[in-house]
């Protein structure tokens, strides 16, 4: 058996460390800690797995503490983590056969990173896993590098199939902002030495974190337009950015920036997908479909090995087949719609054995728009999750049991209170019922929390018109004019939406 170190910096780390240390125990001969200031039971869990406990002042660079791990070890071998991550049980057997031998060779490991209160889990291929040599050494003072020093020193970097779970993620916003602050402030004294376009990329996505569009939309451009900066990491620049158009109903800004990414790096599942949703929204539906299944083919390629490519942003499949799934119904794709449910019967028989079968009996239920009881409620609200929302609501849409309905909606309005295509849907539902005022209730309420999308102001509209409120509609047409003359899509609507309010007025007056 191969002599493995497991190197890790901690600091306050109480609440993740033991599981960690418990998924590599059986692996590992040597654990080297270096603690930056611990004030909780950190250090006291570390000794119970008879780690070798080292002191380090923080100085704000995360690479001298990693360097000061690295010279501590003795390993022929090293494995970095991060308290807040777990070595998959079923990569131990191919940690001990990569590690059989010393050579100067590293191995790529698959990160997941786990987000249950964000948009997408998601695994990115890191350098984890290398033969020991004390001339190897990180570099920067956050987002800390090491393939740099390993390629200088002739190592052969080859990818595994070592899966790491990151669970650093799997918290609230706040604390994701908290975190993000931090490394921006080591970012920007990174880049004020080292002003590189690969730091601007990190800006980037951390101004992106943080909410702050502007910087991220600035750093994300002056990164992608640099041309010293890998073409990957250019093409990873270029899908932000039309994320952030698509989301401002930037839909041609963004249709542009994607094409820019995919001709950068056509081996983006994630960019694919996006080019999908652009597509959808252009009422481009054959293209649309075309992309949903070039990102999901791609996707499954990557995550089995069977495509290489050197920097992976990967998609849990569900999210990618639910979409492809609402595709396929919307345009009566037969044979697409038959693709995905194999697809995600065979991902969901092993991984659930026991409900798999009832949740494709309810979800089938609403489809073919039959009546669900009280239990089959709950299993349609345990089914809707953050990758599938808008797949289970798409399919809600043409169910006419409205009581059920609503009942349904108002399950899942607690799990996702921002989400306006619930709360549009729960408040057609309200006026299908004849409760127009509660409808109006309900929109009024959640308006300034959803302002940033306009269709819930034209929502508004419509409620305004069927109770000829005329004062309250000529306010929301004013905030339309205000806020989204921008957008073209929605500036012809306002357009039209004005003709139609000057005629009614005439008639009525």
């Amino acid at each position: 058996m191969a002599n493995i170190t497991l190197s890790m910096i901690v600091k306050n780390e109480e609440k993740y460390l033991r599981d960690c240390l418990e998924s590599v125990k059986d692996i590992v001969n040597e654990i080297i800690i270096v603690d930056t200031g611990s004030t909780d039971k950190t250090i006291d869990i570390a000794n119970e797995y008879n780690a070798k406990v080292f002191n380090f002042e923080w100085i704000n660079y995360f690479s001298a503490a990693r360097n000061f791990a690295l010279s501590k070890s003795t390993g022929e071998w090293i494995l970095y983590l991060d308290a807040d991550e777990r070595l998959d049980p079923e990569s131990k057997e191919e940690i001990l056969r990569r590690t059989e031998k010393p050579r100067k060779i590293a191995f790529k490991c698959s990160v997941k990173s786990i987000d249950s209160n964000g948009s997408r889990d998601n695994s990115i291929r890191y350098t984890r896993l290398f033969a020991y040599d004390p001339n190897i050494r990180f570099m920067g003072r956050v987002h800390e590098q090491i393939e740099n020093s390993l390629k200088s020193n002739d190592y052969l970097i080859a990818d595994s199939k070592i899966l790491i779970n990151h669970i650093g993620y799997n918290v609230s916003v706040s604390e994701k902002k908290a975190k993000a602050k931090r490394n921006l402030e080591l970012l920007l004294k990174e880049y004020k030495h080292n002003p590189s376009p690969y730091y601007e990329f990190q800006m980037a996505n951390t101004y992106k974190i943080l909410e702050d569009e502007e910087n991220a939309v600035k750093y994300f451009q002056s990164a992608g337009n640099s041309s010293k900066l890998d073409r990957l990491y250019r093409a990873q620049c270029y899908a932000s950015l039309a994320l952030i158009a698509h989301s401002n109903h930037k839909t041609q800004e963004a249709e542009k920036l994607i094409f820019q990414s995919l001709k950068l790096n056509d081996k983006q599942p994630f960019a694919h997908l996006l080019a999908a949703k652009i597509s959808y929204r252009m009422e481009e539906q054959a293209k649309a479909e075309e992309k949903c299944k070039k990102a999901y083919e791609l996707n499954k390629n990557i995550s089995n090995y069977e495509e290489n490519s050197k920097l992976e942003f990967l998609i849990e499949p569900e999210e990618i087949i639910y979409f492809g799934l609402t595709l396929a119904l919307r345009n009566k794709t037969v044979s697409n719609i038959k693709y995905y449910q194999t697809e995600l019967e065979n991902i969901y028989r092993p991984r659930y054995p026991n409900e798999y079968e009832k949740y494709f009996l309810v979800t089938r239920k609403v489809i073919q728009n039959q009546k669900l009881d009280d239990d089959e409620i709950k299993i349609y609200d345990k089914i809707t999750q953050n990758f599938s929302l808008n797949f289970y609501l798409y399919i809600l849409e043409g169910y006419t049991y409205n009581e059920s309905k609503l009942e349904i909606l108002q399950r899942l309005s607690l799990r996702f209170s921002n989400e306006t295509d619930i709360i549009k849907m729960m408040a057609k539902t309200l006026d299908d019922l004849g409760r127009v005022d509660e409808a109006i209730e309900l929109v009024e309420k959640n308006k300034d929390r959803n302002f940033e999308n306009p269709a819930i102001l034209f929502y508004l509209i419509s409620f305004y018109i069927k109770k000829g409120d005329m004062n309250k509609l000529n306010s929301i047409v004013a905030a339309l004019e205000k806020n989204y003359l921008n957008i073209p899509e929605v500036a012809a609507r306002i357009t039209i939406l004005k003709e139609k309010l000057k005629a009614f007025s005439s008639k009525n007056s």
